[in-house]
């Protein structure tokens, strides 16, 4: 279970100035709609724009984005994004302001070029090693400069720190769960060799979850609770897609800016889009609790723990059967994936502590000794196991 992680990434206005052979196969679950192989000598401005801007203009953050060879170019077969170290660089950013940086880098998106609503995303890439470095790959709403940050919604697919190095962080930012309020929903995961070798940062997200994965191996997952809420959940609409290369700032620079790890270099293979084919819809799965032998909690019984409550302490809401002592919750999920959990009595929002069941080894596994899951293609109802037991109430 993961207690969250401060995390300052805004968005500001003006932004628009080898694989899993399974989605490559349009007749397998996803259906490539859109893709960047970085083949070409140049960088392809139908699909990318280059952005301008001053340092310290979001986050804190040290660089200047420039849209110079320097800083962003092709490299036998890959986009490369450059950090370089240039004391007293002159420069002006996309309205024409001049400034002067110590550093520069690049910074990419796609925005009102293509943009689209739920599907997967692959992002094959090296990161840059040395304190001070920040790359990111991720999302914001295309309604950003209507509505603003973080009513937009951002999903982060992959941040890592260069004084982290190997800790990969996805995210979700939006007006209820974002830094400023410490309710962020954060996951990481720890790939040793992620400034050593090219590594592929996925998302799957559709209408009720989010999941995370590297190298095809899932890692956080995010559950649609919000009943239609659009200041919990605003992943009903178009995202674009960001590439970048930060240095410092509020995150990146936490522990300062090694001067000798320059230049820095955030290198892509490439980036996949694709939508989910027919074959690949999501399942229904019931998960049922008897709560025979307890005295129910006046906030009610939930779905918590392990991947299935979003990292989060406060869990999915479970219903009363009537003239039953079961209780149970419907989820959308993929199909073909597996999920840890465990079932508590009450609502604790705010604390990791109180409620839990007792899960019996037999039953259960991992350090926090969760139950586990493994769903395939078809709608399935879980047995009505008795709370803190592996078998049904007596």
């Amino acid at each position: 279970m993961f207690t969250g992680l401060f995390l300052l990434f805004g968005c500001i206005q003006m932004e628009e100035t080898n694989s899993n052979e399974q989605n490559n196969n349009n007749n397998g679950p996803w259906r490539l709609i859109w893709s960047d192989d970085f083949d070409s000598d140049s960088i392809d401005t139908s699909k990318w724009n280059k952005v301008l801007w001053r340092p310290y203009y979001v986050n804190n953050e040290e660089q200047a984005y420039t849209d110079r060879d320097e800083n962003l170019f092709i490299r036998d077969g890959k986009l490369v994004i450059k950090a370089l170290i240039e004391p007293g660089f002159v420069g002006e950013d996309y309205a024409g302001n001049s400034y002067v940086a110590d550093y520069t880098s690049g910074r990419m998106n796609t925005a009102s070029k293509f943009d689209w609503t739920y599907g997967r995303i692959d992002v094959r890439a090296k990161l840059p090693a040395g304190r001070g470095s920040w790359p990111a790959i991720w999302m914001l709403g295309s309604n950003i400069h209507i509505f603003g940050w973080p009513h937009c919604g951002e999903i982060d697919i992959m941040e890592h720190v260069g004084y982290d190095e190997g800790e990969i962080h996805a995210s979700i930012h939006t007006t209820d769960y974002n830094h400023m309020n410490d309710t962020q929903k954060t996951g990481q995961v720890n790939i040793s060799t992620a400034t050593d070798l090219f590594h592929t940062y996925s998302l799957e997200w559709d209408n009720t979850f989010m999941r995370y994965f590297v190298d095809n191996e899932p890692y956080f997952f995010i559950y649609n609770d919000s009943n239609g809420d659009v200041n919990k959940w605003p992943f009903d609409q178009p995202f674009y897609i960001i590439l970048n290369l930060a240095v410092g700032g509020s995150w990146g620079g936490v522990q300062g800016i090694d001067p000798n790890a320059f230049p820095m270099e955030m290198e892509v293979d490439y980036v996949r889009v694709y939508e989910r084919n027919e074959s690949n819809e999501t399942v229904q799965v019931t998960f049922q609790v008897d709560m025979k032998n307890e005295m129910v909690n006046g906030t009610g019984v939930w779905l918590s723990g392990g991947n299935i409550s979003s990292g989060q302490p406060s869990g999915l809401a479970m219903s009363h059967i009537p003239e039953t002592t079961i209780w149970e919750t419907t989820l959308t999920l993929p199909p073909n994936s597996s999920y840890s959990y465990k079932y508590r009595n009450g609502h604790f929002p705010y604390s990791w502590n109180g409620g839990w069941e007792s899960v019996p080894n037999e039953c259960g596994g991992d350090g926090y000794n969760n139950r586990f899951t493994t769903i395939g293609e078809s709608d399935t109802t879980l047995p009505a196991v008795c709370f803190s037991s592996c078998l049904i109430c007596e």
